[in-house]
């Protein structure tokens, strides 16, 4: 008896589009609320908001994160705020929904849509392209012409994540370890909370996904090809990719910390609450939590790094 013949392998914008269309298909009043907000504040120059994080992993529990998506910077309640996201995107704020304690929060991400299509594809930094190469879900676009604009950016996180990663792996390699190996590398170039072990446990919420993007971007046979055995590839970066891997992740990390601090600085001019966010996730994260004063809550630009320092020392973030 003959095998059964495999279905054809789908193209990675066809992975990318089943996944953000499906991930958020359930009612939420309270997430629809939020989004009402984004939209009723932004109007006609918004594009798109797409939702990611934990929320996608089935918590209730967390702040919601969105990307908000314009089409000019011209949309933005004032000028300076736009000239901000455009030195160092994204802007970063917050809304609420409710009274306490069934209120829920969302912190939303702002920049263009065009410079998101720019970052996910050009920047050297992993910032955009690591979290946008992950499952996300599509809340609202404007069109159509908008939402294939989204999965196509999306897309093209997915091969720049593979084609930063790939040189740093050993010469054979799974979808796993390309993924695991890749996100975590991704972390130290920022000031991340999460602990060891993260980035296994966020392939194995999504293995289907991230197995069927691998495969789907090796059909190219750019930087690595199928190699033997179902999910096996083989590693086919130039040597000297290879060669300058280690050096190239040493300069994402140095530049992250700075960006890390410059990103922290701005969200203190933009962000209400700022230092009880960044408090409250480096505890959900890490377990680490140290009171803050009245002084370093009315002026956390001026008076809060002793705490963050404190934070650091105990092994809150990295």
């Amino acid at each position: 008896m003959e095998p059964s013949p495999q279905p054809p392998l789908r193209t990675l914008q066809q992975i990318v589009r089943g996944q953000v269309s499906g991930t958020c298909d359930f009612p939420d009043q309270q997430r629809d609320r939020l989004l009402n907000q984004v939209r009723e504040r932004y109007g006609d120059g918004l594009q798109a908001v797409l939702i990611y994080g934990s929320y996608l992993r089935g918590k209730r529990d967390t702040l919601l994160d969105f990307y908000v998506l314009l089409d000019s910077y011209r949309s933005m309640p004032s000028t300076w705020q736009g000239w901000l996201c455009r030195a160092l995107p994204p802007n970063v704020y917050q809304i609420f929904d409710g009274v306490p304690p069934d209120e829920i929060r969302a912190k939303y991400a702002l920049l263009t849509l065009a410079g998101f299509e720019r970052a996910v594809s050009r920047d050297f930094h992993s910032y955009f392209w690591a979290r946008f190469a992950q499952p996300c879900g599509i809340l609202y676009c404007r069109d159509d012409a908008v939402e294939q604009r989204v999965i196509e950016a999306i897309s093209v996180a997915c091969r720049t994540f593979t084609r930063r990663v790939v040189p740093a792996l050993p010469d054979g390699f799974d979808a796993r370890t390309l993924w695991a190996e890749g996100l975590a590398r991704t972390y130290r170039c920022e000031f991340r909370s999460e602990p060891p072990g993260h980035a296994e446990q966020l392939f194995e919420y999504w293995p289907d996904y991230y197995r069927e993007v691998t495969a789907s971007i090796a059909t190219g046979g750019v930087d690595y090809e199928p190699s033997g055995g179902d999910d096996w590839y083989l590693n086919k970066a130039p040597g000297g990719k290879r060669r300058w891997s280690p050096a190239g992740w040493w300069l994402r990390r140095l530049q992250g910390k700075v960006l890390s601090t410059l990103r922290i600085i701005k969200a203190a001019l933009t962000f209400d609450g700022a230092l009880d966010y960044l408090l409250w996730k480096i505890k959900r994260h890490s377990g680490v939590y140290i009171e803050p004063t009245a002084l370093q809550r009315r002026a956390p630009l001026v008076f809060a790094w002793p705490l963050l320092f404190r934070l650091w020392r105990k092994g809150a973030f990295r």
